[in-house]
């Protein structure tokens, strides 16, 4: 009899935690104080820094210039920029809330607003916030935290449309190119639906679009050394994300001509310290990702030099331990 109540307190339990795990998230109670506390600040009121707001469902749908549109996507919070960019490392130049601006979201936090966007990203009967803006201290209007708000954004280039045709041929090898902002022809193109299938061969059809292409994300796909090639006319590339390819030194001197490069991600390649050369020149480069490649931490402080407004992250390692001693080791000398 006690075996079969226990059986039947652990199916209670069970069921019990399911039921949480499936329990709808109250925007109003749960998400709307957190989006207050850390994202008004910059986005909220009169404040609506890269083009985004947040203090309103206008705002979510409408995104920025750097997410237009795909702020959250209801039920995908893998493809939701809200979720990336609250869970990068804190000295990403693209966390939020960036440091200075706020606490950085817990790890409890993240998950609920993931929870929330996987559920629908139901906003319930709220509409929107009426945020006050920060008081003027001076005859000018500068508000009291005027200071604090940094240097003024740098405009985003100017390009001429992409060719239609091009886009087409690349949506369907499967890429997803979408607009990088409102009111700009500048894009976004990534493959990581069908990574796996990508290669030199559609990595080939970005070459018309090359002075468009303002964020590029190749990581996983199957693109060699050679197929770099067709990244060195993209003068106003950004934002490179090559982790875990086949990468290795020899296609890191394709990216030489990239004067725009603020962040590449070379993370689980095979470039070593030799690679790192081509990379001295590219003085607007911010974030440089090196986790597992063959980069030496000699050969990571050598770039640092060169670049020394870049971070350069060769993730955390494990520390070294003491030798293990040994019944041999551990008898005393004679």
């Amino acid at each position: 009899m006690k075996r079969f109540l226990s059986i039947g307190a652990c199916l209670l339990l069970a069921i019990s935690a399911s039921a949480m795990a499936d329990e709808k998230i109250d925007f109003t109670k749960q998400i709307q104080p957190i989006i207050s506390g850390t994202c008004y600040k910059c986005h909220g009121g009169a404040k609506h820094k890269g083009g985004l707001k947040l203090d309103s469902v206008e705002g979510f749908k409408k995104g920025g210039k750097d997410a237009a549109g795909k702020v959250i996507i209801p039920g995908n919070p893998e493809k939701s920029d809200m979720v990336r960019r609250i869970a990068l490392p804190k000295d990403d130049d693209d966390v939020m809330p960036p440091d200075g601006k706020g606490e950085h979201l817990t790890k409890e936090q993240i998950k609920l607003i993931e929870t929330w966007i996987k559920q629908g990203a139901d906003f319930g009967s709220w509409t929107a916030d009426k945020v006050a803006d920060a008081p003027a201290d001076d005859k000018s209007g500068k508000t009291a935290d005027a200071a604090d708000e940094g240097p003024k954004e740098i405009p985003l280039p100017t390009v001429a449309a992409a060719d239609a045709g091009a886009i087409d041929k690349l949506r369907a090898a499967g890429a997803l190119v979408l607009p990088l902002a409102q009111n700009t022809n500048l894009l976004s193109i990534e493959f990581t639906s069908n990574a796996s299938t990508i290669t030199d061969q559609q990595v080939a059809l970005l070459a018309p679009l090359a002075i468009q292409v303002y964020d590029l994300n190749l990581a996983n796909t199957k693109v060699t050394d050679e197929g770099l090639k067709s990244l060195e006319g993209m003068k106003n590339l950004h934002r490179l994300h090559l982790e875990k390819t086949t990468v290795s030194d020899a296609g890191l001197s394709h990216l030489k001509g990239l004067t725009s490069l603020e962040y590449l991600n070379l993370y689980s390649t095979g470039v070593t310290d030799g690679g790192l050369e081509n990379l001295g020149g590219l003085k607007t480069l911010k974030n440089v990702y090196l986790w597992q490649s063959k980069v030496s931490d000699a050969g990571a402080d050598t770039l640092k030099k060169k670049l020394p407004s870049a971070a350069i992250d060769m993730g955390w390692k494990e520390p070294t331990t003491a030798a293990a001693v040994t019944p041999e080791t551990a008898k005393p000398a004679k």
